[in-house]
């Protein structure tokens, strides 16, 4: 039943409906004859009955059904790459072809096809010559879903979906309900891949970072990496420009057919932070020439290195190093060397004589450690070190993002466990002699070698001379880099020579050999250019920028990532190791041709109780931008440069991509056609029954609604106004 009102309340009223139209009957009947006084009541009854039987509603509900052609949506590229000719035939011919025999098979078996073209966005057509093939940008996702939701908008329901398409996938995607949508209709995509492999013509320039840190008038070296695609050997102009367009240098290089090569401009480190661009010129036959411009910012420093240096075993090495870094003018460098158990000096930077004293200097807490960037360990630091000294160092390296550098292999002599957690390996038992150094592809990628040290490939590395006394390693701890390795005569093996490690906000590092000295004294060594000072100066100017504040910063500043796509998140950190109470630090966000952005970051979780901040940004724009640190407080703040590229192109890569439409289609529970197997494929699809059942409804039947019922409601209660009339009783 389906009763008019719910059955609780329709009871009683029937009840009391029925019972109130009985009793009229009677009572209005009680001057009649018996027999006919009972004929009039028993009329009365039926007729109420009967009305209470539809205000029940007897019956059951039925599905209603209808039969459907099966349709087949056909979704077509006409974005630009399908314009891409191969072999005198171009994609978007291919795809018409490929329609036409779908058409023709659908046609044969009496299914339904519906022709849609997509690029950007899905767009209806009603034949083959309204395709473009100009689409500037291709979002199969999109397209994919918005066919879904039209459909299902109209009431109708796809069979399947073919797709004629290379693939390409050119916009960003951050969510797609395709899949969900094509398995929710159980309508799976199958997809023809058109078009074959296309060589890209390009020449490009890049750099090995965006960032070299230096200091003013220091030597450093820009370092430009030009690939050539497919376009022949070349003849290419390097150009090296400032942000304003005024050009530094040029030089014409050559470079052969899938080749790259690397080449350096050494200029002079600017007073103040400045971008440069190295420029390349278009070559005949480029097809993208947006990668011809590749960007670098020199970070000035204007604050000195502050350097400690602890040496309880002085050779030539800690001799040479101290007087090297005391040279610089861009160090202030304090050292102290032990000679014996009752004998210290210690010697600063612009004193020309050393100071003698009976006790060690070394600082004695993390507070006295900040004053310092970096702290340098030469042999036998148990002479230093207290238990003490030890947390009080591990925790300027970790909380106060400090350095610390063991210069000469094992910085002790026998165990010192305490201080194990800072170093890079564990050590083994066992020296090893006689040993060049070799560079390392993650010392390259790191920006020591090949952007502030000549790169690992440079023949000047095994033309110095060799070192010695690096001890025995056993392993190398987790989350360190390796940037060079000790390579041992007659291809016996490496070791690691030199390595950092990120120890909480700040870094340890290890140089695991002695002799270096001689780069700077054999004669030989000195022909191959100042190397023993450069190799210094830059490891360790590298290593205070690896750490999480520059030297003389208070305040950090990292990016979740520095070269990021237009439209992406940046997630910026900032964090304070000063002494006195943090002011609330902003974010200024600057671009060419662009209003500045301020940002005001949040408190995050402090790290060691010192403040922590994070606030993200999204560039809807492509170019570089410069994040700079702002305090109410004078102390030097940093900056980083952020590189936002422009969204892919159409013509960036005209390579079909297979791969990612076949891992679409099974996603959806298709799969992935060939040309040559989409006949027999269409045969099978279409060959099935060509209309289905859809059920469109679920209705209530009601068991009196025949056309009779209320015609027999009627005469009965037709014939008792009859009969009540002929009696006089009305």
């Amino acid at each position: 039943m389906n009763p008019v009102l719910d059955l609780p309340v329709l009871i009683p009223i029937l009840v009391v409906l029925i019972g109130l139209g009985i009793f009229a009957s009677w009572r209005s009947s009680h001057h009649a004859p018996a027999g006919l006084r009972k004929l009039l009541l028993l009329l009365r009854i039926v007729a109420l009955i009967c009305l209470a039987v539809f205000f029940l509603n007897p019956g059951k509900w039925v599905d209603k059904s209808e039969q459907q052609t099966r349709l087949y949506p056909i979704m077509i590229d006409d974005s630009a790459s399908m314009a891409t000719t191969t072999e005198k035939v171009s994609r978007s011919d291919v795809a018409r072809d490929i329609t036409k025999l779908v058409q023709t098979e659908a046609g044969v078996n009496k299914v339904q096809t519906k022709l849609y073209s997509f690029s950007d966005d899905l767009k209806n057509i009603d034949d083959l010559l309204q395709l473009s093939m100009d689409g500037k940008q291709s979002n199969i996702h999109r397209s994919g879903a918005n066919l879904f939701t039209k459909l299902q908008a109209s009431g109708e329901s796809p069979e399947a979906v073919i797709m004629l398409t290379d693939g390409r996938q050119t916009a960003t995607v951050k969510h797609s309900t395709l899949a969900l949508q094509s398995r929710a209709n159980n309508a799976p995509i199958y997809a023809v891949s058109i078009g074959s492999e296309v060589l890209r013509k390009d020449l490009t320039v890049a750099t090995a970072r965006n960032t070299i840190t230096a200091f003013p008038e220091q030597n450093i070296q820009i370092t430009a990496v030009i690939r050539n695609h497919n376009l022949g050997n070349q003849s290419v102009v390097l150009t090296l420009v400032d942000n304003s367009g005024k050009e530094l240098s040029r030089q014409e290089l050559e470079i052969e057919d899938n080749k790259k090569i690397l080449h350096s401009f050494s200029i002079k480190a600017p007073e103040k932070s400045i971008g440069y661009k190295l420029i390349i010129d278009k070559a005949n036959g480029e097809q993208d020439t947006d990668n011809n411009t590749s960007r670098v910012n020199v970070r000035i420093l204007n604050t000195k290195t502050r350097v400690f240096i602890a040496e309880g075993a002085p050779y030539w090495d800690s001799k040479f190093l101290a007087q090297l870094l005391r040279q610089q003018g861009h160090m202030d460098v304090h050292s102290v060397h032990r000679l014996s158990d009752e004998r210290w000096f210690r010697i600063d930077s612009g004193q020309s004589a050393p100071t003698a004293s009976s006790n060690e200097v070394f600082p004695d807490t993390a507070e006295e450690l900040s004053r310092y960037d970096l702290i340098i360990f030469g042999k036998n630091s148990e002479h230093f070190l207290t238990s003490q000294r030890i947390e009080a160092l591990k925790a300027y390296v970790r909380d106060q993002g400090g350095a610390v550098l063991f210069s000469r292999g094992k910085p002790y002599s026998s165990r010192l466990e305490s201080l194990e957690a800072l170093e890079p390996v564990t050590w083994a038992s066992g020296n090893t002699s006689a040993f060049n150094i070799a560079p390392t592809a993650d010392g390259q990628s790191a920006g020591l070698f090949g952007q502030a040290l000549p790169a690992p490939n440079s023949p000047i590395w095994q033309s110095l001379p060799s070192l010695k006394d690096a001890h025995s390693v056993d392993s190398v701890k987790p989350f360190t880099r390796v940037l060079a390795e000790g390579s041992l005569p007659g291809s016996k093996g490496k070791f690691p020579l030199l390595l950092v490690r990120r120890y909480g906000q700040g870094v340890s590092g290890l140089v695991n050999a002695d002799g270096l000295w001689k780069w700077d004294f054999y004669p030989e060594a000195r022909e191959l250019g100042n190397m023993y000072q450069e190799f210094w100066t830059q490891l360790i100017q590298w290593m205070v920028a690896y750490s999480e504040f520059l030297p003389g910063h208070d305040y950090s500043l990292h990016a979740s990532n520095q070269i990021i796509a237009q439209d992406e998140t940046i997630v910026f950190s900032l964090s304070y190791r000063g002494a006195k109470k943090a002011s609330k630090p902003t974010i200024t966000i600057t671009a060419d041709g662009k209003e500045p952005v301020t940002l005001t970051p949040a408190s995050s979780t402090a790290i060691a109780g010192k403040p922590t901040w994070k606030c993200s940004y999204v560039p809807t724009s492509s170019g570089t931008y410069l994040a700079s640190v702002n305090t109410d407080d004078k102390s030097p703040s940093p900056a980083i440069n952020i590189e936002v590229k422009a969204p892919p192109t159409e013509m960036d890569n005209l390579n079909p991509d297979p791969d990612y439409l076949s891992e679409l289609c099974e996603s959806t529970g298709g799969r992935l056609l060939t040309v040559e197997e989409l006949p027999t494929f269409l045969k099978q699809q279409f060959s099935q029954q060509s209309t289905r059942i859809v059920k469109s409804e679920t209705v209530w039947e009601s068991s009196w609604m025949k056309w009779f019922i209320p015609i027999i409601v009627l005469l009965i209660l037709a014939t008792e106004w009859w009969v009540r009339r002929r009696s006089g009783l009305i």
